[in-house]
C-alpha cells in the first residue's frame, strides 16, 4: 500500500514539474521578455523588413537569454543564439535557404562581422571574405603540408578557400585539415574542419563552432638571438634578433638606426629557411644607449608590406618552441 502512495506521489510531482517547464516555455515564446522596450528601440534604425524581424525574434525567443536585447549587443551572443537554433533544427543545412538567408543579412545589417575583431570569434561563420589563411593538411596530402590562402566563399552551412592554392584538393574530401586563421593584433584562431567538397574555384568546408583562441590582444613574444643582416640605403650591418614576436621584432644592433627608417632584413629562422623582408625601426631602447648584456643598441621594429607568409611561420615557430619548454 505505501509502496503505491509513493508511486502516486511521485507521478504527481513529475506532472507538477511538466506543467511548470510548459508555462515557463509558453510565456518564453508568447510572454513579454525583459528589455523589450530597449530591443524595439534599438532595431528601428535598421530598417528590418518583416520577415528579418521575425527570424530576429525567433533567434532571441529560442535561445537561453532573458535579455531580449542581448544579442543586438554583442557579436558573441548573436552567433550563440544563432549556433542554438541550428542545433535545435538538426544543423544548419535542415534549415530552409530563405531562413538562412535571413540570419546572414541580420548579421551584417546588426553589424556584427565589423565589431567581430573586438570580440572573440565562437564560430568560423564570423571570418571574412578575402582574409588569409593558412591550412595544415593531413600528412601526405599535396606537396607541402602547410597552405597559404583566402577565404573566397562563405554561407550558413559552408565556407571555403581557393582551390588553386590547395594541391590535390579533391583528395582531401572528406578528410579533416587544421584553419588557422590570424586577426592582426586580436587574435589568432585555430579549428579541425571537415572537407566538405571541391567547386570550380573553392575548397568546401564544414564551419566549426569549436575555435581554439591562441593567441590574445598582444602578440606572444619569444626570446631569441638569431644572427641578422640589415641594409637601409647604401647602408649594411649585421646584429641580432632578441626579441621575436608575430607582430614585431627586437633588434640589437652596432650602432643607431634612426627611428621610421624603413629597412630590410635578413635572418634565418629554424626549421622554416631564411626569411626576407621590410620592417619599419619604431625606436632606439635605452636613449640609444649600448646594452652591455645584449651587446649592441636596442632597435624594436615592426613588419610592414606583405608579410603574412613570414607571420604565420614566426607563430608557428613560437607555438613549436612554447610546446617544447613546456614539455621539458
Amino acid at each position: 500500500m505505501l509502496g503505491w502512495i509513493l508511486l502516486v506521489a511521485t507521478m504527481i510531482l513529475i506532472l507538477i514539474v511538466l506543467m511548470e517547464i510548459s508555462r515557463n516555455n509558453h510565456r518564453r515564446e508568447v510572454g513579454r521578455m525583459f528589455a523589450t522596450e530597449k530591443f524595439e528601440e534599438k532595431i528601428k534604425p535598421l530598417n528590418l523588413s518583416e520577415k528579418e524581424q521575425d527570424m530576429l525574434e525567433r533567434l532571441v525567443r529560442q535561445s537561453s537569454f532573458s535579455n531580449k536585447d542581448s544579442i543586438l549587443n554583442s557579436p558573441l551572443l548573436f552567433e550563440e543564439a544563432v549556433n542554438f537554433v541550428y542545433k535545435l533544427n538538426g544543423g544548419a543545412e535542415k534549415i530552409s535557404p530563405a531562413d538562412r538567408h535571413l540570419i546572414s543579412t541580420l548579421r551584417k545589417k546588426l553589424g556584427h562581422l565589423d565589431k567581430a575583431a573586438q570580440y572573440s570569434c565562437i564560430s568560423t561563420r564570423q571570418f571574412a571574405l578575402g582574409k588569409e589563411a593558412t591550412l595544415l593538411l593531413p600528412k601526405g596530402k599535396g606537396v607541402e603540408q602547410t597552405v597559404h590562402t583566402k577565404i573566397n566563399f562563405m554561407n550558413e552551412v559552408y565556407w571555403g578557400v581557393l582551390k588553386k592554392d590547395v594541391f590535390f584538393a579533391e583528395s582531401l574530401v572528406g578528410e579533416k585539415v587544421q584553419v588557422r586563421l590570424n586577426i592582426p593584433g586580436e587574435a589568432v584562431y585555430s579549428a579541425k574542419v571537415s572537407v566538405a567538397g571541391v567547386s570550380q574555384n573553392t575548397l568546401l568546408l564544414q564551419h566549426s563552432t569549436k575555435l581554439h583562441k591562441e593567441q590574445l590582444r598582444r602578440w606572444l613574444r619569444l626570446a631569441v638571438r638569431f644572427p641578422v643582416h640589415l641594409a637601409f640605403g647604401e647602408k649594411q650591418m649585421d646584429g641580432y634578433l632578441v626579441d621575436l614576436s608575430a607582430g614585431g621584432i627586437l633588434l640589437t644592433l652596432p650602432e643607431q638606426v634612426p627611428e621610421n627608417s624603413l629597412v630590410y632584413i635578413r635572418f634565418n629562422l629554424p626549421g622554416f629557411g631564411e626569411e626576407n623582408l621590410q620592417i619599419r625601426i619604431l625606436r632606439q631602447l635605452h636613449q640609444g644607449q649600448i646594452n652591455e648584456k645584449a651587446g649592441g643598441i636596442d632597435h624594436s621594429a615592426s613588419f610592414i608590406g606583405d608579410f603574412s607568409e613570414t607571420q604565420e611561420r614566426v607563430l608557428q615557430y613560437i607555438f613549436q618552441e612554447r610546446r617544447a619548454q613546456k614539455v621539458s
